[in-house]
């Protein structure tokens, strides 16, 4: 098995407070919902749920990288 050394990196933007749906958990910005439905349960489901509740996320001063082949996150 082939180990990845980690070359290709992008820094993932670190965004602020999100909403997580109460029924299939899909975490998603307020922006990328947009005041609409869940998008998740939409698809899945056939069902219009807009029952979300906010997750803070604390700011710790760490930067965030993403491995573009293997896909590993690694923060630092």
């Amino acid at each position: 098995m082939e180990s990845c050394k980690h070359e290709v990196l992008t820094l993932v933007a670190i965004k602020g407070n999100k909403l997580r749906c109460r029924h299939c958990h899909l975490t998603i910005t307020e922006e990328e919902l947009a005041g609409g439905c869940c998008p998740e349960c939409l698809a899945v489901h056939k069902v219009r749920r807009s029952d979300f509740e906010k997750i803070i996320t604390a700011d710790s001063g760490a930067s965030r990288y993403c491995c573009e082949r293997c896909g590993m996150v690694i923060e630092c």
